[in-house]
């Protein structure tokens, strides 16, 4: 009972923030040039309940104002055993600390989809959660970056991983 009243304050909270963050990412129609980004990575996750997975991962992002991104996820995750999981998802991004060696602290919400599939089951699942990473860029342009991250929610639990990428 506990559980489900938590679990209801979670999506009703991340689909607020997300939206605030839409609304204001909306607002700014002249955002930079090149500011679409690329990137690709590995993640340890806990989507199966029961041990970690791997996880391969692509991400789309487009950088609304200096500090806000909005974007699309889609993760595969497997257990190599016979559960694959597969989380299509948008999130809103949120740069809270930069540094002057070309780093930056930041803060994102996710919401999507997570599809459990086993065997010739498959099973639909809301997903909510909160990431939290530090991206360096580097190149003399900064069009490079590296991004180490730690998520944790509903229904993955915790996970961890390493993206690189680069701006279109």
């Amino acid at each position: 009972m506990i559980y489900k009243i938590f679990l209801n304050r979670i999506k009703k909270r991340g689909i607020y923030f997300f939206l605030l963050l839409a609304v204001l990412g909306t607002a700014d129609l002249k955002a930079k040039e090149n500011s679409l980004r690329f990137s690709m990575g590995l993640e340890g996750n806990m989507t199966t309940f029961e041990t970690v997975t791997l996880g391969r991962i692509m991400s789309v992002e487009f950088q609304l104002f200096k500090y806000i991104v909005n974007g699309v996820t889609l993760t595969l995750s497997d257990d190599f055993i016979g559960k694959t999981v597969i989380e299509p998802e948008i999130f809103g991004r949120w740069y809270f600390l930069s540094f002057a060696f070309g780093g930056s602290l930041f803060l994102q919400g996710d919401l999507g989809m997570s599809l459990l599939v086993e065997k010739s089951n498959s099973e639909p699942r809301f997903l909510a959660g909160i990431t939290t990473g530090f991206r360096y860029f580097f190149g003399r342009t900064r069009d490079y970056f590296v991004e180490p991250y730690v998520k944790g929610g509903y229904p993955f639990i915790i996970g961890f991983g390493l993206k690189a990428g680069c701006r279109l």
